[in-house]
C-alpha cells in the first residue's frame, strides 16, 4: 500500500513470514519494520499518512512511525483496536475517511459488518448488512460496500446511512442478445437466478462514477449522478477461466447477415462460447447505430453456454485449491464449417458440438473420444462431393466423420501411439487431392491420402510418415497448401513439402531459455509471417522466408493457449490461460519488419533462429493402405439419444477388418532412426539433447505440465491392453468402444 503522498510504501509478508516492512521506494531503502504474528488481509494509510492499519483474521491495528532518533532507527508501534463482542470476526478489508472524515477508519467483516473507528482507535459506529460483504471503497462524502450476489451499497461515510443502491449486473446464463434495458438485464423470465458477487468498488466522486468489479470476470462502470436514477455508463464481459481456442471469421455469401460485423469467437474452460466484433476500422458512434449492439457490451455479440450449471463462470476466492477429481468442463478447440453456417466445438471432456450459426442451438452432439479433444478440423473434397469432419484426442485417435450425413462415423484411425496434438486437411497444390496431415506425442507427423475406391468407400492412404526425437505440438498449412509448418518440444521450427514430405527449412527458436517449447503456430494470410506461442508466455513473429525473428511480444500471464492472425493480417488474436484475449496490431511490424526487431520483450540473442539447410534425402514410406478401412452404413450405425440433438454412437467391426487394424507389418513400416538417419539432420545434434529438454519440464508451471505434458498418454504396444483398460474410462465413446472390440479381435 502506497502513502497519500506515494513517498513510501508498505509490505506485508505471509504468515510464515510475519513481517510489516515501510519503504522508501523510490531510494530502494527500508526505512522500519516489525513483526506481526497474525493473517492480515488488507492494510490502508490514514489522509495524513501519520499512521496506516492492517486488518485480518481476529486484528485490527493501527501503526504508528514515530519520530526519528539520534540514533538513525524508526521504530514502527503498533495498537490494537478495543473489539469487544466483535473481536471473533474475520476482517477483510479496511479504508481511511477523507475530508469531514479524516481521522475515522472503517473495517469490513466477512459476515456483513461494518465498524467505524475514531483516530483513538475507539469504536463510534456499527452498521450490519443482511449480505455477505466483500470489498469497501471510500470517497469524501461516500462509503461504498461490495457484497455477495451483485449488491452494492452507498452510504453515507459519516453516519453509515444508506444513501442509494446500485443496480443489479446481469445475472449469470443471460442471453445477451435478447437485452434492450437494463430492466430486461437484471429480471429475466426465469426462476432461480443468481448473480456474480462483487469483489472489488472502486470510487471516483469527482466524476460521478463507480466501478465495479465481479468475480466472473466482468465489471460495471455506473454513473451516480443522480442518485435516484443511476446509469450504466459501460460494461465489459470476459471469460472468467483459460481460452483454449480462438477461430477467425470471415464474411461468407451464405453467412448470415447479422454476422458480417463477427471478428472471432472464442472457447474457455469456464462452459462459455464467445462471439466477439473488432471491427478496427469503425468508430465508437458506429457502433452505436449497429443492429447487432447490446446494451451490455458493444464488442461482446453473443454467448453460447455450454452447460447449465454456471458455477464455472465465477471464481471462489476462499480457496485456491483445485479438487482431486475436478470434471474437466468446456470448449478445449473449435472450428467454422467451409460454409459458414455452423461451429463445431471439441470439450475437455471428449465431446464434439456441432451448433447451428443463425439459431445459435446445438444441432448435434458426439460422445468421441475418452480424453479432451485436442484439434478439429473439416475437409471438402469437391470430386468426391463430401465434407469431412476430422478430431483428435489426447487418448491417441482421429475419428472423421461425414457431414452431409449427419455426422456419420466414417473411420478411425489409431496410427499414432501417443496423443494427437493437431490435424489439418489440405488440398494438394498440382492434383487438388484431398490430404490428412496429423502430429502427435509420438513424435510422428502423418500425410494421408484421401479417395474413394469403386466400392463408394473412402480410404484414408497414409503417404507418409516422418519420425522426428521430439514431441510435435502444432501444425500449419500455407495459404498455396504447398507447405507444412510444424512446432516442436525442442523449439524447432520445422517445414516440409506437403507433396512428398521432404523437409524444406529447419529452424531453432532462440529467443527463448532452453527449458521452454514451442507450443501453437500459425501462418498469416500472405503466407509471409509465422506467429509461434511459447511456454514462456511469449509470442514471436518470425520471416516464414528467412527465419528471422521479426518482434517478440510479451503481456500475458499465463501460457498462450492459441493464436490466430486477422484476415487482413493486420492483427493478431492471441488467447491464453490467464483468461485474456489480446489483440495486436502488427501492420506496421510486418512492412518495416527491419526497424522493430523486438517489442515489450526480454532482449533476444545475436542469432534470432539457427537456420538449417534444407534436406532433400528424406525417408519416406510408399504408399500404405490405411490400417483402417471406411465401413458402410449398415456396419457403422448412430443410434438416436432420447437427449434433443444428440447422437449415440456404435461401431461393429469384423474379424478380418480388425486384424488388419492392428496389423504388426503395417507398423513396422513406418520410418524410424533406426532405419534412416537421414530422418534426423545436424541441428539434432545440438549440445542440448532430448533428455535435457525433457528433464527441464520439471521446471515449467504447473499449467504447462497438466495441459501439455502429453508423455503419459504415449502407448507402449507391448502393454497397450493394461494401459487401455486404465485410459478408457468412458465406456459410451467411440474410442472406447474401438478400443474393447480392438483387444477382443487380437
Amino acid at each position: 500500500c502506497f502513502s497519500p503522498k506515494v513517498d513510501r510504501l508498505v509490505s506485508i509478508g505471509s504468515l510464515h513470514d510475519g513481517n510489516i516492512y515501510v519503504w522508501n521506494w523510490r531510494n530502494k531503502k527500508k526505512l522500519t519494520s516489525n513483526r506481526c504474528l497474525g493473517s492480515i488481509h488488507r492494510v490502508a494509510f490514514a489522509e495524513d499518512g501519520s499512521y496506516f492499519v492492517t486488518v485480518g483474521i481476529r486484528h485490527v491495528k493501527f501503526w504508528y512511525s514515530v519520530a526519528k532518533s539520534t540514533s538513525g532507527v524508526v521504530p514502527l508501534r503498533g495498537h490494537d483496536v478495543i473489539l469487544g463482542d466483535s473481536r471473533n470476526n474475520r476482517f477483510i478489508d479496511v479504508v481511511c475517511g477523507r475530508k469531514n472524515c479524516t481521522g475515522l477508519t472503517y473495517v469490513l467483516t466477512a459476515n456483513g459488518l461494518i465498524c467505524q473507528f475514531d483516530e483513538n482507535r475507539k469504536l463510534r459506529a456499527d452498521k450490519k448488512l443482511q449480505e455477505k460483504t466483500n470489498c469497501l471503497a471510500i470517497g469524501d462524502s461516500y462509503l461504498v460496500v461490495g457484497c455477495d450476489k451483485g449488491v452494492v451499497y452507498v452510504l453515507s461515510s459519516e453516519i453509515l446511512e444508506n444513501i442509494m443502491s446500485v443496480p443489479l449486473p446481469h445475472c449469470l446464463g443471460i442471453d445477451i442478445n435478447f437485452i434492450a434495458s437494463t430492466d430486461q438485464m437484471t429480471y429475466p423470465q426465469k426462476q432461480n437466478i443468481s448473480f456474480p458477487n462483487t469483489i472489488a468498488v472502486c470510487l471516483d466522486e469527482n466524476k460521478s462514477l463507480l466501478t465495479c468489479f465481479y468475480n466472473d470476470h466482468s465489471f460495471y462502470i455506473w454513473n451516480i449522478r443522480n442518485g435516484q436514477e443511476i446509469e450504466k455508463r459501460d460494461c465489459y464481459m470476459y471469460h472468467s477461466e483459460c481460452v483454449w481456442g480462438i477461430e477467425t471469421y470471415s464474411i461468407r455469401s451464405t453467412s448470415s447477415a447479422t454476422f458480417n460485423r463477427l471478428s472471432f469467437i472464442t472457447c474457455s474452460a469456464d462452459n462459455t462460447v464467445r462471439f466477439w466484433s473488432l471491427d478496427h476500422n469503425e468508430t465508437r458512434s458506429n457502433f452505436a447505430s449497429s443492429p447487432v449492439e447490446n446494451v451490455l457490451n458493444r464488442h461482446l455479440m453473443k454467448i453460447i453456454y455450454l452447460d447449465e450449471d454456471y458455477s464455472k463462470l465465477c471464481d471462489n476466492p476462499t480457496t485456491q485449491e483445485k479438487p482431486e477429481s475436478t470434471t474437466k468442463l468446456g470448449g478445449r478447440c473449435m472450428k467454422m464449417a467451409p460454409d459458414g453456417l455452423s461451429l463445431t466445438i471439441g470439450d475437455l471432456n471428449g465431446n464434439i458440438r456441432i451448433f447451428d450459426m443463425k439459431t445459435f442451438k446445438q444441432i448435434a452432439f458426439i460422445v468421441a473420444h475418452d480424453n479432451e479433444v485436442l484439434s478439429i478440423d473439416y475437409g471438402q473434397s469437391t470430386d468426391m462431393n463430401v465434407i469431412f469432419l476430422a478430431s483428435s484426442s489426447r487418448d491417441r485417435f482421429v475419428h472423421i466423420f461425414d457431414v452431409s450425413k449427419d455426422y456419420q462415423l466414417i473411420t478411425t484411425l489409431d496410427d499414432h501411439s501417443g496423443a494427437v496434438t493437431a490435424i489439418r486437411f489440405t488440398d494438394l497444390s498440382i492434383t487438388s487431392d484431398l490430404q490428412l496431415i496429423s502430429c502427435g506425442a509420438d513424435k510422428s507427423l502423418i500425410f494421408r491420402s484421401i479417395s474413394k475406391n469403386e466400392n463408394g468407400k473412402y480410404q484414408f492412404l497414409r503417404s507418409h510418415h516422418v519420425f522426428e526425437n521430439q514431441t510435435f505440438y502444432d501444425l500449419t498449412v500455407d495459404r498455396s497448401h504447398e507447405l507444412v509448418h510444424t512446432v516442436c518440444q525442442d523449439r524447432m521450427i520445422r517445414t516440409y513439402y506437403t507433396k512428398d514430405a521432404k523437409r524444406a527449412r529447419a529452424c531453432r527458436d532462440t529467443t527463448s531459455d532452453s527449458t521452454s517449447y514451442l507450443i501453437k503456430i500459425d501462418i498469416d494470410p500472405s503466407g509471409k509471417c509465422l506467429a509461434t506461442s511459447c511456454s514462456n508466455r511469449c509470442v514471436y513473429l518470425w520471416d516464414a522466408t528467412t527465419a528471422e525473428c521479426i518482434a517478440s511480444l510479451y503481456g500475458h500471464g499465463e501460457i498462450v493457449t492459441d493464436l490466430k492472425f486477422s484476415d487482413d493480417g493486420h492483427h493478431l488474436y492471441t488467447v491464453a490461460g490467464d483468461s485474456c484475449i489480446f489483440v495486436w496490431n502488427i501492420g506496421e511490424l510486418l512492412v518495416a519488419s527491419s526497424s522493430y526487431r523486438s517489442i515489450s520483450a526480454p532482449p533476444l540473442k545475436t542469432n534470432d533462429c539457427i537456420v538449417v539447410e534444407r534436406v532433400e534425402t528424406i525417408s519416406q514410406t510408399s504408399n500404405l493402405t490405411e490400417a483402417r478401412h471406411p465401413q458402410t452404413n449398415s456396419q457403422r450405425s448412430f443410434r438416436k439419444s432420447s437427449q434433443p440433438g444428440s447422437i449415440s454412437n456404435e461401431s461393429e467391426f469384423s474379424d478380418s477388418q480388425l486384424r488388419s487394424f492392428l496389423d504388426k507389418e503395417v507398423i513396422d513400416k513406418t520410418i524410424s532412426p533406426q532405419h534412416n538417419d537421414s530422418v534426423f539432420i545436424e541441428e539434432d545434434n545440438d549440445d542440448e539433447t532430448a533428455d535435457n529438454v525433457v528433464n527441464s519440464t520439471v521446471e515449467m508451471n504447473s499449467f504447462f505440465n497438466e495441459n501439455y505434458n502429453h508423455e503419459y498418454s504415449t502407448i507402449n504396444t507391448a502393454d497397450a491392453s493394461e494401459t487401455s483398460k486404465r485410459l478408457f474410462q468412458r465406456q459410451d465413446s467411440i474410442s472406447s468402444r474401438f478400443s474393447s472390440l480392438s483387444i477382443q479381435m487380437t
